[in-house]
């Protein structure tokens, strides 16, 4: 890991210092959407940079904050990406809370905020849920009061992403987390969610930072950067030294904080939510990579390059 304040572009390494940052993880956490594709668009020579990392003896594990596919279909989605990774391969915020939940021994009713993916996977699993209002109410306090007011026995609160949010969904939730018992776990942090290169939108961190202000209550983080999620990955995949994990990511706020959060070495690509003159202008320690590069594809040319003596 680098000691430098400053990220360092792993092409303008020197030879040494490249074949020793090879050579110091053995296992690789990469984020999904703005590393290998955006919303329609493929990386330009991702498939064959992991690949590369594949043959040189990394482990690769695909950490995702994006719920609005299910992992069935983020297998699809990588497949036109030509790449072939196993479900078990991938980390999504759906089963992520599962893992969680059950590690707790949740047992009671859920209000969840998030994508119809995400509910499914949820009742799946056994757990009971219930949602909305899912319709349009009056522009009244009576029929608000009637959406958002009930008795129901509610136990944890979940927000992810939902496309359809709505002002009496969130109304309702803080109404829940009123009662002390009430957990409330946060899936997705992403503020800014990237659809395309320079192109965000508002993703749902910014609201669930409503509800903790509101309920006055901090989440339980299972998605990027949350060391609930971090503890998670150490423990599954039995990781004694920290270090020797290389987290990849395309935001310094979820994917380079996390990997700091959890004592990874970070790396940010520039193709999705983070510019060179962002990355630049940080100023947060936190999220500062050690290293950047501005694609992934730039593993084929440096694992090529020191391939001869790194790997006898």
């Amino acid at each position: 890991m680098t000691n430098k304040s400053q990220p360092q572009h792993i092409l303008k390494l020197s030879a040494e210092q490249r074949r020793r940052f090879v050579d110091s993880f053995d296992r690789v956490y990469s984020d999904i959407d703005g590393v290998i594709y955006t919303l329609k668009v493929n990386v330009p020579n991702a498939d064959q940079a992991y690949a590369a990392l594949k043959r040189a003896g990394k482990q690769l594990t695909f950490v995702t904050n994006n719920s609005a596919r299910t992992v069935d279909e983020t297998v699809k989605r990588f497949a036109k990406a030509n790449m072939q990774v196993e479900p078990e391969q991938i980390w999504h915020p759906a089963q992520t809370m599962i893992y969680y939940l059950q590690s707790i021994k949740f047992e009671g009713l859920i209000y969840i905020i998030a994508s119809p993916q995400f509910k499914t996977v949820l009742r799946e699993a056994g757990y009971q849920l219930i949602d909305g209002p899912n319709q349009f109410i009056d522009d009244t306090y009576e029929d608000l009061a009637r959406n958002i007011f009930d008795k129901q026995p509610v136990r944890a609160v979940v927000i992810d992403v939902d496309f359809n949010l709505t002002a009496p969904k969130m109304l309702r939730a803080h109404l829940y987390l009123r009662h002390p018992d009430c957990l409330l776990l946060s899936g997705a942090t992403d503020r800014l969610l990237p659809v395309a290169k320079g192109v965000n939108i508002i993703g749902p961190g910014a609201f669930a930072s409503v509800l903790v202000e509101a309920s006055g209550k901090q989440p339980t983080v299972l998605g990027k950067p949350g060391r609930a999620l971090g503890d998670m990955l150490i423990q599954q995949h039995n990781i004694t030294v920290p270090s020797r994990v290389l987290m990849i990511g395309d935001m310094l706020a979820q994917d380079v904080h996390f990997g700091r959060m959890c004592g990874f070495q970070t790396l940010l690509v520039l193709t999705g939510g983070c510019t060179l003159d962002q990355l630049q202008a940080e100023t947060c320690p936190e999220h500062l990579p050690d290293y950047y590069a501005d694609s992934i594809a730039d593993f084929i040319q440096l694992l090529a390059d020191i391939a001869p003596k790194a790997h006898v």
